[in-house]
């Protein structure tokens, strides 16, 4: 800003300068910034004040409003601090709001304004995300007609690309028919009629193959987006027998399944559970019903593999676990059919399980959470 001010390639005459884009509101809270350190940042003028300072290069104030922004980021402001942090390379700001955007997909697609303002490289890009949180596919569908409304001529023969976005093969056939190929935006575009060709060959290859028992390979129009939320539940007992079953619940589709094509567990019941970012780590436990284990394994839910890590120090049946600042702590459970007091945490960085202090009594099948991190 000084060496605008400054340069000598300005004749001596010239005492007006022009900022472009720069409002007189903006200049003030530059000048108060930059002469009395005094800036009022709030949600109405943090993402212009960070255009400004880019614009004006204030590394310092750009800073101020990067940190602002990135607290005060909600589902209702995500879209708009993106299209500011990727127009300002502003790339931990941009992947952070990228981030909400693609996970509360399913509130912003038929509410948020923002959302219709956004180019349509951009739109492709959220909508082609392996990431984006939908419970039906059908909300993509929705959401590019939204956009397309918004400015039906000038954005209506953005369809085709628009269309290659949607998972079109997790759509059932009478769906395609009815809502997408006679779309008056499909139907008047030609470039449209190869991708609803793939996929109705897909559906019905699908259809052929499942009443014959072969397998197909799945394709990218059909393949399903990666789940924001699973619960696993692992191992237990069914039918008087201790189990290596891994079933997932997908919050998304509200459906639980068998995990099939992982490593097995082994057999494991009366074990604790818990996570660290991918691992899901199966503690203690009993594999036939009577003695405790100190064995543990980690179930990848990323690569569906498991791998045996450190034994605990002791034997635990019905324990309590947790984790801690990415800590495993195991606490009390039988040993030998008597209840311990005795507790222990597991370093996952160094694959090693210490003594802490024990527990004040005797604990199994107790509750144990974590609060605020502490």
């Amino acid at each position: 800003l000084r060496t605008l001010f400054t340069t000598t390639l300005h004749t001596s005459e010239e005492t007006d300068i022009l900022l472009h884009g720069v409002s007189s509101d903006m200049m003030t809270q530059i000048l108060d910034y930059v002469y009395f350190r005094e800036l009022d940042i709030r949600s109405d003028n943090a993402r212009q004040l960070l255009v400004t300072a880019d614009y004006l290069f204030i590394p310092d104030l750009r800073k101020l409003c990067y940190d602002y922004l990135k607290v005060a980021m909600d589902v209702y402001n995500c879209i708009g601090i993106l299209s500011v942090a990727r127009s300002h390379s502003c790339a931990d700001l941009e992947a952070h709001a990228r981030r909400l955007v693609l996970r509360h997909f399913g509130e912003l697609y038929q509410q948020s304004e923002e959302l219709l303002e956004l180019d349509v490289e951009e739109l492709q890009a959220i909508i082609r995300s392996d990431k984006l949180n939908v419970k039906d596919e059908k909300v993509v569908w929705e959401c590019i007609l939204r956009w397309l409304n918004h400015d039906p001529d000038n954005r209506k023969d953005q369809i085709t690309g628009l269309l290659k976005c949607v998972r079109l093969g997790l759509f059932d056939a009478k769906y395609i028919l009815k809502e997408v190929l006679y779309h008056p935006y499909v139907k008047e575009n030609e470039e449209c009629r190869p991708v609803i060709l793939e996929t109705l060959e897909f559906l019905y290859a699908s259809q052929m193959m499942t009443k014959e028992y072969k397998e197909i390979v799945t394709p990218g129009i059909a393949r399903p987006r990666i789940p924001q939320d699973i619960l696993f539940a692992i191992g237990g007992v069914r039918d008087r027998r201790v189990s290596d079953v891994i079933e997932a619940y997908v919050a998304r589709a509200d459906r639980w399944s068998v995990v099939e094509g992982v490593d097995s567990i082994g057999p494991r019941a009366c074990h604790g559970t818990t996570v660290i970012g991918f691992d899901v780590y199966v503690i203690g436990g009993t594999d036939d019903g009577f003695d405790g284990l100190r064995s543990c394994r980690c179930f990848n839910s990323f690569t569906k593999t498991c791998r045996e890590v450190a034994p605990m120090n002791a034997p635990r049946a019905r324990l309590m676990v947790a984790v801690l600042r990415g800590v495993v702590y195991a606490m009390g459970g039988y040993e030998d059919h008597v209840a311990q007091r005795t507790a222990e945490s597991y370093d996952s960085k160094t694959n090693q399980w210490s003594w802490i202090a024990p527990m004040n009594s005797k604990r199994s099948n107790a509750g144990v959470a974590v609060r605020n991190g502490t």
